[in-house]
């Protein structure tokens, strides 16, 4: 039965027997975890063939047929269907590399393929390969430490982009992930100057980037201020308008958050909604009567709608609320 083959391979690569078997402990589990057979039985000869070939595009060849039999029932283990989506480059590249089975770049683009899919040990397993054969190829140290942060495993990410930054100093994809290492192991200050120089060398950073380094920041000051250069850059983005929207209220400068709000209001069709943030903020700010009218001119502005979007249950349930902020605000 292919689980008790599975057993005495185990047992004849154990630590008393290592002189008797080919793979090292890091092949053997870079193999189990490399899923690219579709076979329905681990154990049929397609699927012996699939994996022989995976050997050998691998690297590895010239196994005695115990030792064979013993890396084919770890990969019968791990046994998968990739995504569809990639299985035409897989195999793609799974073919190149039989015949250049020494070309490095084709592990690493097979490993990067896996890694956007999230599966990791495959991954791992195409970049450990690459290195092996090229430690300094373009991309490689990279792409290990973006797999590493994914996983979790900090320390090593920063080390993997360490080395990145070190080859191509100006890369604001290698800074921003060594930035996000740096922030998960408190290295705060580094990883705003990491943050801040990608953003020097990118036309136009997302605003998802300048609201993580704006998270950064212990001081909601000097958040809002950082997302000075954001607006500049990129216009008034609604996810910062937001974020700097309440950063203003923490900072109790209602003045500022109520421009704020009465630009978005001006740009917005649904116009209820920003009155009621209005009267919020005046609330906060102790304006009382100032407040009671933005509920009511949301009130007014609900009114005007559709009289469809009027019966819908979030708009229901706004109307209410204003009725009862309107009624009982000092």
């Amino acid at each position: 039965m292919p689980g008790n083959t599975a057993l005495r391979a185990r047992n004849t690569c154990s630590p008393t027997a290592t002189s008797r078997c080919s793979v090292s402990i890091t092949e053997r589990r870079s193999l189990a975890s490399l899923r690219l057979s579709a076979s329905p039985h681990p154990w049929d000869s397609g699927a012996q063939h699939d994996c022989l070939r995976l050997l050998r595009s691998l690297g590895i060849s010239g196994m005695s047929r115990r030792t064979t039999l013993f890396v084919l029932a770890l990969l019968s283990a791990t046994t998968a269907c990739a995504h569809p989506e990639i299985q035409d480059a897989l195999d793609r590249l799974t073919s190149a590399l039989a015949a250049t089975p020494n070309e490095a770049s084709l592990y690493l683009e097979r490993g990067e393929l896996y890694a956007q899919h999230e599966d990791w040990p495959s991954a791992e397993a195409n970049y450990l390969r690459a290195a092996e054969l090229a430690p300094r190829l373009p991309r490689l140290a990279l792409a290990r430490g973006s797999l590493a942060l994914a996983r979790g495993q900090v320390s090593a990410a920063r080390r993997f982009l360490d080395h990145a930054i070190a080859l191509a100093p100006s890369d604001p994809t290698a800074l921003i992930l060594r930035a996000r290492a740096l922030a998960r192991l408190g290295l705060t200050p580094d990883a705003l100057a990491d943050y801040t120089q990608a953003f020097g060398l990118l036309a136009a950073p997302s605003p998802e980037l300048y609201l993580e380094r704006a998270a950064l920041f212990a001081s909601p000051a000097d958040a809002l201020r950082s997302l000075a250069d954001a607006f500049v850059r990129l216009g008034p983005v609604m996810s910062l308008q937001l974020r700097a929207l309440d950063l203003e209220i923490t900072l109790s400068r209602f003045d500022d958050a109520l421009t704020r709000v009465d630009l978005l209001t001006s740009a917005s069709e649904r116009r209820e909604l920003w009155l009621k943030r209005r009267g919020d903020i005046l609330v906060s700010a102790g304006r009382h009567a100032e407040a009671r009218a933005a509920y009511v001119a949301a009130q007014t502005a609900i009114a005007a709608l559709p009289a469809w979007l009027v019966a819908s249950p979030d708009t229901v349930r706004l109307s209410t609320e204003l009725t009862r902020l309107a009624t009982t605000t000092p």
